[in-house]
């Protein structure tokens, strides 16, 4: 807890200095997000073909459900950077106690209501009944214990956002660390713990993203004292969840369509055959590794974005919006190359089926070359949701998916040439992002010419 304060980091100082310490001190936390569905993904796939395709269905509704939890702690991770930047520390305590509260309420309902509805809800999509069975086992598990990775990225966001980068980075580690050491235990068994195949891969994912909760919401109650007096539990309880809902519903919106995209290419996947689906599963796990860097930097982006709007330092804003999305283009170039030089042996960690080989790795090839125009988008989005406009940020997601990716993608089907999946998602993510610059640089420059608000 020896870190600089909040707000000191965020607001004053060499803008290039704070992205990058920040950024290094998010790597390992990146890299545990990351590897977690890596280290998933690796021993399931031991059970087989079948599972490592169940894998590749779960992983949409996966993340559909964490857009969920993302929208809300985006939504208090703001209001909070908001209220620092305003030096206004007992809203801040309130929107984050009121947050916590309204994410476990929404986490324990979507949890019952997921189990009770998993086998009819995968048995609309899954035609293999191997493949339905894993991903069965695997999800009621899952949603029954996601309150934990509800709180998961909850905790890790506002630690963050309150400038203790590096607490945040090593809780998130010690549950990456604990999440390796139990899946063989419980996916495969060990002493008195039988074999639990895809049920125990369920289970040790739900323990170890217990583990950063409990060291996250000690800090942040430590920095705020969120049980005091002053924070008054009832409190304006109610525009506070009205205000985390308002800010949430357009940062969900904007977010879930990307799980939506995913089950939508999953499903023109699967019109070529499980090992289309399966390699996809491999494509989709290794690329989350080109990020870890720059999702690092992003980590911080979102909260720097918001205290410097809340303390009106718009011109500020405009050079953290210009070296994050230069750095993002640069390193995910650079990325690119390693990838397509190395494609066969990245996709060659969790498959040796020669089909499921040849079709991920040319995959890969294709998709590298859009990861820098994807995350200077992304970029763009954080700018918008930092400067309190959810809602335009959701827009261009919306209009990134369905209005250039979708329909490029389609035309796998239109040509029955599975590749037009590939070629489909580069060419949505450099128009995307060509789009997404022009924006933001113009709310930039309206911002410090004071014709926005």
């Amino acid at each position: 807890m020896n870190e600089k304060k909040t707000g000191e980091n965020f607001l004053e100082g060499s803008i290039l200095k704070t992205m990058l310490s920040t950024g290094i001190a998010m790597i390992p936390a990146t890299l545990a997000m990351s590897l977690f569905h890596i280290v998933d993904t690796y021993f399931v796939g031991k059970l087989g073909l079948e599972a490592l395709a169940a894998m590749g269905f779960c992983f949409p509704i996966v993340n559909f459900i964490s857009c969920i939890y993302h929208s809300i702690s985006t939504a208090v991770m703001t209001l909070l950077s908001h209220a620092l930047g305003r030096k206004d520390e007992e809203d801040a305590a309130r929107v984050v106690l009121h947050g916590i509260i309204f994410m476990l309420i929404i986490a324990i309902v979507l949890g019952f209501a997921g189990a009770l509805l998993c086998r009819p809800l995968f048995g609309l999509w899954v035609e293999t009944p191997e493949v339905l069975d894993y991903v069965v086992q695997f999800m009621v598990i899952w949603f029954l214990g996601n309150f934990s990775i509800s709180l998961c990225m909850c905790g890790h966001k506002l630690v963050l956002s309150l400038g203790y980068a590096k607490a945040a980075a090593n809780w998130m580690l010690l549950g990456l660390v604990l999440n390796a050491i139990l899946e063989p235990i419980f996916i495969f068994g060990f002493g008195i713990i039988p074999p639990l195949e895809m049920y125990g891969a369920a289970i040790a994912t739900v323990i170890a993203q217990s583990v950063t909760p409990i060291g996250c919401l000690y800090i942040i109650n430590k920095r705020l004292n969120l049980w005091s007096k002053r924070t008054n539990i009832g409190l304006h309880w109610r525009e506070n969840v009205t205000r985390i809902t308002k800010y949430s519903i357009p940062v969900l919106l904007g977010m879930i369509i990307m799980p939506v995209a995913g089950f939508i290419m999953t499903s023109m996947a699967q019109h070529f055959g499980d090992n289309v689906v399966a390699a996809m599963s491999c494509i989709s796990r290794i690329e989350t590794l080109a990020f870890v860097v720059p999702m690092s930097i992003g980590m911080a982006l979102v909260p720097m974005f918001a205290q410097n709007y809340g303390a009106k330092q718009f011109e500020r804003i405009d050079k953290i919006r210009k070296m994050a999305q230069s750095f993002a283009l640069v390193f995910l170039l650079i990325v690119a190359v390693l990838y397509t030089i190395f494609a066969q042996n990245l996709i060659g960690i969790f498959t040796d089926d020669p089909e499921v080989l040849s079709i991920g790795a040319f995959g890969l090839i294709v998709i590298c070359w859009g990861y820098a125009a994807q995350e200077v988008h992304r970029f763009g989005t954080f700018l918008y949701n930092g400067c309190n406009r959810p809602g335009p940020s959701a827009f261009f997601n919306i209009i990134k998916i369905f209005v250039f990716m979708v329909p490029l993608c389609a035309l796998c089907l239109v040509f029955d040439d599975v590749n037009w999946i590939f070629y489909g998602r580069l060419i949505g993510e450099i128009l995307a992002a060509i789009m997404l610059v022009y924006f933001s640089r113009r709310l930039v420059k309206r911002l410090i010419a004071g014709t926005e608000k």
